[in-house]
């Protein structure tokens, strides 16, 4: 059983073009969390996935900053370290799971364009999970 995700981070893509955009870390808000442990354990598809704190790094050269509320077309790989735990042991798996998504910032307040305070994922057709033992 899979109880925690720990260092998410998402390698973005442009859904349209497929040119890179650059890879993004960031914080799972709790519901989301939950989603995507209930996507590891149980193979239920998320409805939507909310990021706080995302910070994009290593822009592609044709980046420019997303307008706030307004959707855009994307495809990435989320890696991210899974807590699995059973009745002896707890070890961190890594974990990458490649999806389709629409997104829509929610805020930028700080003026950094390599920074939203909230990015809400929508859409999401999950395209593979691999769990790296």
């Amino acid at each position: 059983m899979y109880t925690k995700i720990i260092n998410p981070s998402v390698v973005v893509f442009d859904g349209k073009t497929r040119e890179l955009i650059g890879t993004a870390t960031f914080k799972l808000a709790d519901e989301s969390e939950k989603a995507l442990l209930n996507l590891l354990n149980y193979n239920e598809q998320p409805s939507s996935l909310t990021l706080l704190d995302v910070d994009l790094h290593k822009p592609s050269p044709n980046y420019s900053p997303p307008t706030p509320f307004k959707p855009y077309a994307r495809k990435g790989t989320i890696n991210a370290n899974a807590l699995f735990t059973n009745e002896n042991s707890k070890r961190l798996v890594p974990v990458e799971i490649q999806l389709k998504y629409n997104f829509l910032t929610r805020g930028n307040t700080k003026g950094n364009l390599f920074h939203f305070e909230s990015v809400e994922f929508g859409d999401i057709d999950i395209q593979s999970v691999k769990i790296i033992y």
